[in-house]
C-alpha cells in the first residue's frame, strides 16, 4: 500500500539496535561469497565494472527487510520483531465533544507503514487528517500503542466553525487471530479543545 507523505516514526523496541548489526554480517559474508565465486570461475569484470562491495550489499538487504521482510510472521514468534504491522484500511467511527457523543461519525483509517516509516490517514465525510508524527510502545505486549499527532483539513462541505488545526491521538493495538481493533482517544489543539473517541476494524 502506497502511502502519502510517508514519515519516521519512533518505538521503544530494541530491535533497531541490534538488526543492523546482523544485516552487517549478512552483507560481508555475502560480498565475501561473491568474490570467492567470482575467483573460482576465472571471472574477471571489467574494470569500469566493480564488485558489489558490503556497503552495496548492506544497501540491498536492508532495502528488502525494511519493506518486506519485516512483516513475516516467523520473526515476530521469534521474538525478533515487536512491532505492528498496522498496513491496510481500518474502518469505524469517531464520537466528538463537539456534538456531545450522540453521533457515531463513519470514519476510515488508513496506515501504510514499513519497518522506519508510516502514514496515517483518517477521513470522514467532513476533514481529512494526516500524521505528522508518530510513536508505537511495545513495552506490554498485551498493550501495544499508537501515539501520534496531526493535521486536519476541513473538506469544503464542513461546517463553518471547522478550520485547519492539529491534534494528538492514542489508541490500544489488538491484533489477534479474530480480533484487529485499533481504539482509543484523540484530543485537539487549544484553539478548538474538543476530544473524543476512536474505534476501527481492519477489513
Amino acid at each position: 500500500m502506497i502511502g502519502e507523505n510517508m514519515h519516521s516514526y519512533t518505538n521503544d523496541s530494541n530491535e533497531g539496535k541490534f538488526l543492523p548489526f546482523y544485516i552487517t554480517g549478512l552483507s560481508a559474508f555475502a560480498a565475501w561469497s561473491l568474490n570467492r565465486i567470482l575467483g573460482t570461475m576465472q571471472f574477471t569484470v571489467p574494470w569500469w565494472i566493480d564488485y558489489p562491495s558490503v556497503i552495496g550489499f548492506y544497501g540491498l538487504f536492508y532495502a528488502i527487510f525494511n519493506k518486506y521482510l519485516w512483516k513475516w510472521r516467523i520473526l515476530r514468534n521469534m521474538g525478533v520483531i515487536k512491532i505492528p504491522d498496522l498496513n491496510g484500511i481500518w474502518n469505524g467511527y469517531v464520537v466528538s465533544s463537539f456534538d456531545k457523543y450522540t453521533t457515531k461519525h463513519e470514519a476510515t483509517f488508513k496506515i501504510s507503514q514499513n519497518w522506519t516509516r508510516i502514514s496515517i490517514i483518517l477521513e470522514t465525510n467532513y476533514s481529512k487528517s494526516s500524521s505528522i508524527i508518530a510513536a508505537i510502545i511495545t513495552e506490554d505486549p498485551n498493550n501495544i500503542v499508537l501515539r501520534y499527532e496531526y493535521r486536519n483539513e476541513p473538506r469544503p462541505n464542513a461546517k463553518d466553525t471547522m478550520h485547519t488545526h492539529q491534534g494528538t491521538a492514542w489508541l490500544t493495538i489488538q491484533i489477534k487471530p479474530n480480533e484487529k481493533v485499533l481504539e482509543g482517544e484523540y484530543y485537539t489543539g487549544r484553539d478548538r479543545q474538543e476530544y473524543g473517541m476512536l474505534r476501527f476494524e481492519r477489513k
